[in-house]
């Protein structure tokens, strides 16, 4: 079945005590988790690897939040009191993004490394993330292998286009790069709307909703379109943002150990300010509050590929 409960209660059972340390696993599947470790690819690192990853990562879960709203499938301890909930969850479960996008993310590093250890390091990662996510009662054996599946799928096709998409897209006039990095979001965020116009008289059972706040004390709200708002917003920012940087900021990010570890600090800094200073207005309701999480989303994507590069020339942090 594909709402089997079993693994997740033998999970629980046979290995008690493990909820922190699942919790701390987890955070590989985390938005804020690679809206810090990204950033320190792309500035300290290696700017074509931290942007594809920045790029892939934000197509993957906006991929993933379209696939849930079109699955719109529960999660374990919504429709099982036996499974313990360790964490709590507001959206749908099939596929899991925190598998998704961490087999994205470390799938590429893989591609990227082509070295054994990196491989079987990121294995054992994306295999982690898989068991934590069930152990903590928030998906189905069915929802990880589906995230590993669209995965591989987004992976497979990445690696097969990216320099020939790159090529293209820099070939274009920069207000061009602007507009078909706002096409690509709103295309997003308008499948999403069309994959929930679908449902019909379809409504989140009551039952759902009983269990899973009965457990967490926390609403479920899976018809929000926030998950999908967040990744075009990134997904639209950081392209935008690229393009420009292309054409009118370019800088390298050579340099000593101690410069780099100056540009993260100030650069994480301000995306920090822009994250947390913008959030209460994410909650607002309804269309204001929609909006808001789009445009907080853009503006930290638009940062991290131009705004912050920007800053670093400024200050001669930067070559």
């Amino acid at each position: 079945m594909i709402f089997e409960t079993a693994p997740n209660i033998a999970l629980q059972s046979n290995a008690p005590g493990l909820g922190i340390f699942m919790l701390l696993v987890s955070l590989l599947g985390n938005a804020e988790f690679y809206l810090a470790i990204i950033p320190a690819v792309l500035w300290c690192y290696d700017k074509t690897l931290g942007l594809r990853l920045l790029l892939l990562c934000s197509v993957s879960v906006a991929v993933n939040a379209v696939l849930k709203l079109f699955f719109h499938a529960p999660r374990p301890y919504w429709i099982s009191p036996e499974v313990k909930a360790f964490a709590s969850e507001t959206s749908f479960g099939m596929p899991s993004a925190a598998a998704q996008v961490s087999l994205t993310f470390l799938g590429y590093i893989g591609a990227w490394f082509r070295k054994t250890p990196v491989w079987a390091t990121c294995l054992v990662l994306v295999l982690l993330v898989g068991v934590a996510r069930m152990y903590l009662g928030v998906h189905f054996l069915a929802d990880i292998l589906t995230g590993w599946v669209a995965a591989l799928v987004i992976l497979l096709v990445f690696l097969r286009y990216e320099k020939a998409a790159a090529t293209w897209f820099l070939q274009r006039p920069v207000p061009v790069r602007i507009l078909l990095a706002l096409g690509v979001s709103c295309a997003f965020i308008l499948l999403s709307q069309m994959v929930i116009s679908g449902y019909g008289t379809w409504q989140v059972p009551a039952e759902w909703s009983a269990l899973a706040f009965a457990q967490t004390s926390e609403s479920i709200n899976p018809l929000s379109l926030k998950d999908t708002l967040l990744a075009a917003g990134v997904l639209f920012g950081a392209a935008a943002g690229a393009g420009i940087s292309a054409e009118y900021i370019p800088y390298s990010i050579e340099g000593t150990w101690s410069r780099k570890a100056t540009r993260f600090f100030v650069g994480i800094i301000v995306l920090a300010v822009l994250w947390v200073a913008l959030s209460a207005a994410t909650k607002s309701p309804g269309l204001a509050g929609y909006g808001m999480t789009y445009i907080r989303a853009a503006l930290v994507g638009v940062w991290v590929t131009a705004g912050a590069p920007l800053l670093f020339k400024k200050f001669n942090l930067v070559s």
